[in-house]
């Protein structure tokens, strides 16, 4: 199947595409790092894809990146585990996972939250990287690990209920459209609110807190030599324009797609339209491996 209707079919009824996901990608568990890590692998193809998720850390959040890309990788797509608050173990555990694989070579995938994980990763893991794909994300920032160290308090003592609350809310403000992409993704991170605990939260904090504490990460030009794809969106409301700015200083050499008037949520309410620029982006770095 070609890249376009691929990327076609991943629309419709999400809910019942998820379904099917579910009853077809058994989750897997592996110990890593003093933490039970949740993955999930597809596809058999020659070349590996290693799939970070988003900042909720749900493997199966990129189910339709997954069946897109499962028709010509094998994708390994670990989550981030709810007890791991800090960057350092983060890394430790994502470095144990790809040699626990046997993943010698890999093209890396990293959206918002992990779009900043690989930032880091690439230090240890950066020989290995065939290309790199990165979606709207930015940069590490000094002055923000502050304000989210001040958050993150706040919610330790925040009870369950009020901390579900607000992130229903904030989950409303960045999905606000009544589209069926929208409708579905209130639905599915509603339920992933529901089920996190307050401690897992501030880890997921803690680790974001982290990667801004270090804010002098990338801070050399380049920041990684090999084949990037950056897609950003231009009216994202969560990481600036100055910081998308600061990152395609970074990375020179990257091939750039904005997505005029779209915003932070554009990887889930335009997936389609993201596929198919990863996967022409890909099968180009496939095309010149073999030739």
């Amino acid at each position: 199947m070609n890249s376009n209707v691929a990327a076609r079919n991943i629309g419709g009824d999400l809910a019942a595409q998820l379904e099917q996901f579910r009853a077809s990608h058994r989750l897997q568990q592996l110990r890593l790092a003093g933490a039970t890590w949740n993955y999930l692998i597809g596809g058999s193809g020659s070349e590996t894809l290693v799939l970070l998720p988003g900042g909720p850390g749900i493997a199966d959040m990129a189910f339709p990146y997954i069946l897109a890309l499962e028709q010509h990788f094998r994708v390994v797509a670990p989550g981030y585990p709810a007890e791991i608050g800090s960057l350092d173990r983060l890394l430790a555990g994502l470095d144990g996972f790809i040699r626990a694989h046997r993943i010698e070579r890999f093209h890396l995938i990293g959206a918002s939250y992990s779009g900043m994980v690989v930032q880091y990763l690439l230090k240890s893991q950066g020989s290995r990287v065939r290309s790199l794909l990165i979606g709207d994300t930015g940069v590490a920032r000094r002055e923000r690990a502050f304000v989210l160290e001040m958050i993150a308090a706040c919610l330790a003592r925040t009870p369950r209920l009020g901390i579900q609350a607000l992130l229903t809310t904030a989950l409303f403000s960045l999905l606000d459209g009544n589209t069926p992409e929208q409708q579905f993704w209130r639905n599915y991170l509603r339920n992933a609110i529901i089920v996190a605990t307050p401690a897992e939260l501030v880890n997921r904090m803690q680790v974001m807190i982290d990667m801004d504490r270090n804010w002098s990460i990338g801070t050399e030009t380049p920041l990684w030599r090999g084949p990037t794809l950056l897609l950003e969106s231009s009216n994202d409301r969560l990481f600036s324009s100055r910081e998308r700015e600061i990152l395609r200083a970074r990375l020179p050499q990257a091939e750039i797609h904005t997505f005029v008037g779209q915003r932070h949520t554009t990887a889930l309410t335009r997936a389609p339209d993201y596929i198919a620029l990863m996967q022409d982006f890909l099968r180009r770095q496939q095309m010149v491996a073999g030739s």
